[in-house]
C-alpha cells in the first residue's frame, strides 16, 4: 500500500481566495499536517466550515503561541466577518484530505 502525503503547496489555488489573516492560518497547517498542533488547528478549521466537525477551545490551552495565535484570526473572522458558502466549500476542500491523511497516519504511543 502507498503512503498518502499531501504535497505542501497543492492548496495554493484553494487558499488564496481567502483573506491574509485565514490563509496564514491554513498555510501554517499545511507545512506540517502531522504535528499536533496542526492537527487541532485543523480541526479548528474544520469546524469553521461545516457544523458537522466540531472544535472544543480548551484544545487550544496547550498550543504553541504561535498556534494559538493562528487559532485566535481564524475564529474571529469566523464569528466577526463569517465565511460564504464558497469559502466554506473551498475550506473543506482544504481540510478534508489532510483529516483522511491524519487518520492514515500511525500514532506514536
Amino acid at each position: 500500500m502507498s503512503e498518502h502525503r499531501p504535497i505542501y503547496g497543492a492548496n495554493t489555488a484553494v487558499l488564496s481566495d481567502f483573506p491574509e489573516p485565514v490563509r496564514a492560518t491554513l498555510h501554517l497547517i499545511e507545512k506540517n499536517p502531522s504535528n499536533e498542533a496542526a492537527l487541532i488547528l485543523l480541526q479548528c478549521a474544520a469546524s469553521a466550515a461545516h457544523p458537522d466537525y466540531l472544535f472544543s477551545l480548551a484544545m487550544l490551552s496547550a498550543l504553541p503561541i504561535e498556534y494559538k495565535e493562528a487559532a485566535l484570526e481564524l475564529i474571529e473572522h469566523s464569528l466577526t466577518i463569517g465565511f460564504t458558502v464558497d469559502e466554506q466549500s473551498a475550506l473543506l476542500r482544504f481540510v478534508e484530505p489532510l483529516m483522511a491523511t491524519a487518520l492514515r497516519a500511525p500514532r506514536a504511543r
